[in-house]
């Protein structure tokens, strides 16, 4: 079964791992992907190697599950990270699939949901314009929002 399946990769990756060198250890992160392994998955992971977690919103979007948001960033030394971009349209088809640039109006939701746990973050957009998805994304956040921007693409809420 593809539950087993699962399991067994897991368990695989694990034990590979740990039979890593500790140099190589400290520069492994995990994500979780949009079809098989999800946040609950990582977080099992994590239990285990107290590798850090690299939360695609995204794929957790394709492939939810629970989803608490201090677990995942308390699991990072160092400032977390997060993935986010956009589907390429609402169709199943190419919901996988990134956009060229990110909605803004889910962007702000997400920080919605976060802005109370205290925690600076970095968040990686992956759009299939780079600089110019950043920079129109930037636009709107100051037109829509009240972030005090620190610079130009770091901001506060």
């Amino acid at each position: 079964s593809s539950v087993l399946g699962k399991k067994n990769s897991i368990a695989r990756f694990i034990n590979n791992f740990n039979k890593l060198p500790d140099y190589l250890k400290k520069i492994i992160v995990i994500e979780n992907d949009d079809k098989v392994f999800n946040i609950e998955d990582c977080l099992d992971i994590n239990k285990k190697t107290n590798i850090p977690i690299v939360l695609d919103y995204h794929h957790y979007i394709c492939n939810p599950s629970n989803l608490n948001f201090e677990d995942i960033f308390s699991t990072w030394k160092i400032t977390p990270k997060v993935h986010f971009s956009s589907p390429k349209s609402k169709i199943k088809k190419e919901f996988r699939s990134h956009n060229d640039y990110i909605n803004s109006d889910d962007f702000i939701t997400f920080l919605d949901k976060i802005k109370n746990l205290n925690y600076d973050i970095d968040i990686m957009i992956e759009a299939k314009k780079k600089d110019e998805a950043l920079f129109k994304l930037v636009r709107e956040l100051k037109y829509k929002t009240n972030y005090k921007f620190i610079d130009e693409t770091t901001f506060e809420i």
